[in-house]
């Protein structure tokens, strides 16, 4: 018998153990893993693994990244919804897998809100640069949407490309449409190479770049920088006037990155999260790495600011969406 009771006091203590490792007080507890829902190389992937190598001495645990492509960004943000929620499985989401693809996809196997817990916003591209060849006639927003209007006139429509139906270079345009009343023709295309390619050759008339895009293009004067969406000039490219210099105030697309818990994931845990987040983007290092790719830190002073503003983007771009008679795949 007194093996017995030997026994059940060790069963006793094992169960004592693993109660307190599942506590949020002790988290984390073992390695966490930061899933980027894109292919490795992208911004998304670089940022979460950024943010993973100075994160881990702050928490204590190794912080991996794995890479889970596919369906925009869908697969990778399902396989993190359905994970336990205990704060060590996150995904590092983007505007547009938490906020286009709510209107963009029918059956969409998880709610950005209902299924997760918003942490923090990271990182942001900066700006958005609409591009043309340098010979249109178009050096401002007030000049191209006259342009528009006269070649819509004329019988010939201005001719955009972006990276795809849904694409955040499809969806500027297309809330840029909504806000002036001009008339474009969207062109699909499989890479962003291909797009810059046809401009130049003449063979589109202009489309949305990523800061990675536009400041070589204009710099090698091989295309012209009409407008930036952000609130302010772009002191990469100085020279250009902001789209709200000529009273497009809404026309922007902030484009996010965020980490997200599952939904059911302690509020100590994710506050844990936050401030880790908080720390590692304040870090001189860290901030001069981002910088050097174009993007700009952007975070949220709490995990409820965050959610608000998923709200409110996922409010915005399914109206723009809707208006546009983008159907849902």
């Amino acid at each position: 018998m007194p093996g017995m009771r030997l026994l059940a006091c060790v069963l006793v203590i094992a169960l004592g153990a693993t109660a307190a490792a599942a506590q949020p007080d002790s988290f984390p507890n073992r390695p966490i893993k930061i899933v980027s829902p894109f292919a490795a190389g992208t911004s998304v992937d670089i940022t979460a693994r950024r943010i993973g190598d100075a994160m881990a001495p702050l928490l204590g645990q190794p912080v991996v990244v794995e890479n889970k492509g596919g369906a925009g960004g869908s697969i990778g943000t399902e396989m993190v919804a359905k994970a336990a929620p205990d704060g060590h499985t996150l995904v590092l989401g983007t505007i547009g897998s938490h906020a286009f693809n709510v209107s963009l996809y029918r059956n969409l196997p998880y709610h950005p809100l209902k299924d997760f817990a918003p942490i923090t916003r990271t990182v942001y591209g900066g700006f958005n640069t609409l591009l043309v060849h340098p010979s249109l006639p178009a050096n401002n927003m007030r000049e191209f949407i006259a342009l528009a209007k006269e070649r819509e006139a004329q019988g010939k429509p201005l001719t955009f490309g972006s990276s795809g139906v849904g694409s955040v270079g499809h969806l500027l345009v297309e809330l840029i449409k909504q806000a002036t009343g001009i008339k474009a023709v969207h062109v699909p295309y499989k890479g962003s190479s291909l797009i810059v390619a046809d401009v130049i050759g003449g063979h589109v008339d202009f489309f949305i770049a990523a800061p990675s895009i536009a400041i070589p293009q204009v710099a090698g004067k091989t295309l012209k920088a009409v407008a930036v969406d952000s609130a302010e000039r772009s002191r990469y490219l100085p020279d250009v006037p902001t789209m709200r210099e000529t009273g497009l105030n809404n026309v922007e697309a902030q484009i996010w990155l965020g980490l997200f818990a599952p939904a059911g994931t302690p509020a100590s845990v994710v506050a844990k999260l936050h401030a880790a987040t908080l720390k590692v983007l304040a870090m001189d290092q860290v901030k001069a790495d981002f910088d050097k790719d174009g993007l700009v830190i952007l975070t949220d002073p709490s995990p409820e600011a965050f959610r608000k503003v998923v709200a409110e983007d996922i409010d915005k771009w399914g109206r723009v969406i809707k208006a546009a008679g983008i159907q849902p795949q």
